[in-house]
């Protein structure tokens, strides 16, 4: 059986660790028979340090199901058309919004010191920071916005007709998302690995995901994705033992399927 994992919030809470217990029940997969699959936002590049040397060298389904990785290698891309990343690129440097671009493994952008996310990226720095003339196929793109709330909406609308691009706007990190259109994690996973898998998620963009498995166990207490899960872990006591027990329970339950 193929057990996917989102990180952030289900089994990394820190941003950078996963829990030791976490870390060794995930190693102990293979005991029972079964492949570990990551779903993530992030680049695969920021997985490096989280998931250590053996974990990042399974599949690693990331920027949002733009990109996959397995056995330390791109094997799956999917980008921003070129006109549309144009228009996004003039849209940012007219207004001087911070944003940052990914392609498979490098990133560029502007005034990334801004960007919420930025000691998170590259935390290895095995990348490289392009010109943004130089990045090609990029997949991915976040503009902060905190600076600029009230061109919001209206940055929003310039892409609302792109259709070649999906947008998303977190009023957590006050960010805007693009990724190619009708690409997420759900249908990437699927084109991969097929529906036959057990998911660990915590948030809005795991509904796909859930509503794709066979089984669906949510971390946290997120409402959305509560009607969506066959079990809920919720982030109170002692939380990742909690964690790490219940992924040892499944992996028993489906040993053999």
């Amino acid at each position: 059986m193929k057990f996917v994992f989102d990180l952030d919030g289900t089994l990394c809470f820190d941003r950078r660790t996963i829990d030791d217990e976490i870390m060794q029940v995930l190693l102990n997969a293979p005991q029972y028979g079964h492949e570990l699959v990551f779903a993530t936002t992030r680049s695969y590049r920021d997985c490096l340090a989280t998931l250590g040397p053996e974990l990042s060298q399974k599949m690693v389904v990331g920027l949002n199901g733009g990109l996959v990785y397995e056995n330390g290698q791109p094997i799956f891309e999917r980008h921003i058309e070129e006109k549309a990343y144009r228009i996004l690129v003039d849209w940012c440097q007219t207004y001087n919004f911070p944003f940052i671009v990914d392609n498979h493994f490098d990133y560029s952008g502007q005034i990334l010191e801004r960007i919420p996310f930025i000691s998170r990226v590259d935390p290895l720095h095995q990348a490289t920071f392009l010109p943004l003339s130089d990045l090609k196929h990029p997949i991915k793109v976040a503009i902060y916005m905190g600076n600029h709330e009230d061109l919001i909406e209206e940055t929003l609308a310039q892409f609302a007709n792109e259709e070649s691009v999906d947008v998303l706007y977190d009023d957590g990190e006050k960010c805007i998302y693009l990724n190619p259109a009708e690409i997420h994690k759900a249908r990437t996973l699927i084109e991969h690995v097929g529906n036959d898998v057990v998911v660990f998620g915590n948030d809005r963009n795991d509904i796909e995901l859930f509503k794709a498995s066979l089984y669906a166990v949510q971390v946290g207490d997120s409402s959305v994705l509560t009607e969506f899960a066959d079990e809920q872990i919720k982030l109170v006591g002692d939380y990742k033992s909690a964690i790490a027990a219940k992924i040892l329970q499944v992996f028993a339950i489906f040993k053999g399927k």
